[in-house]
């Protein structure tokens, strides 16, 4: 990955999660910091780890849907 701020490029299982407080208990692996500037950056999309932890998901779970 390259942060977008400082152009540092670093691999994945470098950087750290991000320490966000976002409102439903935060990004969910979305974000990682930059071992360089220590800015969030988002993860793509192909890289991201599968979550069934969505809220349709958990929602599906609850009804038996």
């Amino acid at each position: 990955m390259q942060c977008m701020l400082c152009g540092c490029k670093f691999d994945l299982n470098e950087a750290s999660k991000c320490e966000c407080n976002c409102a439903f208990g935060g990004c969910g692996g979305q974000f990682v910091r930059c071992p360089n500037c220590g800015v969030d950056i988002p993860v793509p999309r192909e890289l991201r780890p599968k979550n069934d932890s969505s809220i349709l998901n958990k929602l599906k779970s609850t009804f038996k849907i």
